[in-house]
């Protein structure tokens, strides 16, 4: 039985997925997890891809899977680079969890993972991620979402570290408000009508074992809607300003931590406990634009025993 699995979290795409596996894996046998953040630079296809994001979102999904868990090398730049393989035997792992490369990976990463393969003395589980294209649809949805209001905090945060330095003081603050607007937008769309809203209604139906980590993230969502409010406030005074930029990095860090836990917990169980027909109907309700409307309990679903699943 495994005792200790080493999880590469990288910004290769189904590299959520992977890491939501590895999780579920985790809890299901008792190991405990070591992540493994590699490479150094932001990669727009993971959201919220630097590395101290990368951190806070898979700490958060590993904790709310009640998971005894650690970032190898932590605070040491570099750590991340040490082959997987080499890595795992050192801390003595007995599994090594990854996700399975795009179609469209360059011939390093594929020599790499062919090495990796070839030569570690630890497994290797490579997680594929299948999805129908109605699931794949509704998940891109939720992923962009993520990968918006991540994009928004680094500009954010980049406006903050960049003021005074060269830059019309009073169009960077106009700018750093525009920000903060189209955040406090899109974030009250993923709670009122977008693609995340009509999942946690779909899963409260079908998955009654979800429903206390659906309740923690929706009282975290109430308590960062009034952060953001303060954060407008603050910036309304009048920018630069110490006390923006503190209100900032903790709502940002209370932001990733919110959407490893949706990524790490939530969207795993929506691939194990929706069906077929909860994904379509997700996903047409999403085309055409209409109020977020839960499947009824008694609606036939595949699998059966995913309905009101509560284990």
């Amino acid at each position: 039985m495994y005792r200790h699995l080493l999880v590469t979290v990288d910004g290769t795409p189904g590299g959520i997925d992977a890491i939501g596996h590895a999780l579920e894996l985790a809890r299901a046998v008792g190991a405990r997890v070591t992540f493994m953040l590699t490479g150094a630079a932001p990669d727009s296809r993971l959201s919220g891809a630097r590395l101290p994001e990368h951190g806070a979102k898979v700490e958060a999904a590993a904790r709310a899977q009640g998971l005894s868990h650690v970032i190898a090398g932590a605070g040491h730049p570099g750590a991340g680079d040490a082959a997987p393989g080499a890595l795992a035997a050192e801390l003595g792992c007995d599994l090594i969890g990854v996700a399975a490369l795009p179609h469209d990976a360059d011939a390093a990463a594929c020599v790499q993972r062919q090495h990796l393969l070839a030569t570690s003395g630890v497994p290797v589980l490579v997680c594929t991620s299948r999805r129908s294209p109605a699931e794949a649809r509704v998940m891109a949805r939720c992923l962009d979402a993520h990968r918006a209001v991540g994009g928004l905090l680094h500009a954010l945060m980049a406006s903050g570290a960049n003021v005074g330095v060269d830059v019309d003081a009073q169009r960077q603050a106009a700018d750093m408000q525009d920000a903060l607007a189209s955040l406090a937008t899109l974030q009250r769309a993923r709670v009122g009508t977008a693609a995340e809203a009509r999942l946690f209604a779909a899963l409260r139906v079908r998955a009654e074992c979800v429903a206390a980590e659906l309740d923690e993230l929706d009282r975290q969502r109430q308590r960062d809607a009034q952060a953001l409010d303060a954060l407008m406030r603050i910036a309304a005074d009048g920018l630069p300003s110490a006390a923006f930029d503190t209100a900032l990095a903790r709502y940002a860090h209370g932001a990733f931590e919110q959407m490893g836990r949706m990524e790490g917990v939530i969207f795993p169980a929506a691939r194990r406990y929706l069906g077929d027909a909860d994904w379509a109907g997700l996903d047409e309700s999403l085309a055409e634009g209409a109020a977020a409307t839960p499947p009824r309990a008694n609606e036939p679903n595949e699998p059966d025993d995913a309905r009101r699943a509560s284990d």
